[in-house]
């Protein structure tokens, strides 16, 4: 039996999301604002008679894929330092996986540094403080957010 596919749906700040088929391309739109908070994933029956599993994806800013090296100190661990490859970037926040995962805890003050993979290889330094950390990941939040347009981070986040 092989596992079930699931098709991202993202949420914008109305609260309408899109559900798009993906046997015939049929979309529907409808007012999300009811499942904010308690469910994401909805199972959906199209008009052709195809079923399938759309999660909800409820996020006030976008959120990019990456795969940029940098390092950390993690001043709540004695300033511990590593290297880390961020996972995905947004004006707000990173996550990122290292090999030190077990060293870092929710609350942690940390700072980074790491290079954009843009045409002028911006370096970016920010503070940030931990929000979760899972088995392989850990997620941040940055201590200032960045304009979603002004400033390089915003910029390179919202490049296509």
């Amino acid at each position: 039996m092989s596992d079930p596919v699931f098709f991202k749906t993202y949420v914008s700040p109305d609260n309408t999301a899109v559900l798009t088929c993906p046997h015939c391309g049929r979309q529907k739109a409808f007012l999300a604002g009811s499942f904010k908070g308690y469910k994401h994933k909805l199972k959906v029956k199209c008009g052709c008679k195809n079923v399938f599993t759309a999660i909800l994806e409820f996020r006030d800013r976008v959120r990019r894929k990456t795969y940029l090296k940098g390092t950390y100190i993690n001043h709540s661990q004695g300033n511990r330092s590593g290297d880390f490859t961020t996972q995905d970037i947004s004006v707000t926040g990173l996550a990122f996986s290292s090999l030190d995962v077990k060293n870092f805890k929710e609350g942690d003050e940390i700072s980074l540094a790491f290079t954009l993979d843009d045409v002028h290889q911006t370096e970016i330094k920010k503070k940030a403080i931990v929000r979760n950390v899972r088995q392989h990941v850990i997620g941040c939040e940055f201590e200032k957010t960045e304009e979603p347009s002004g400033s390089p981070l915003g910029q390179y986040v919202n490049m296509k």
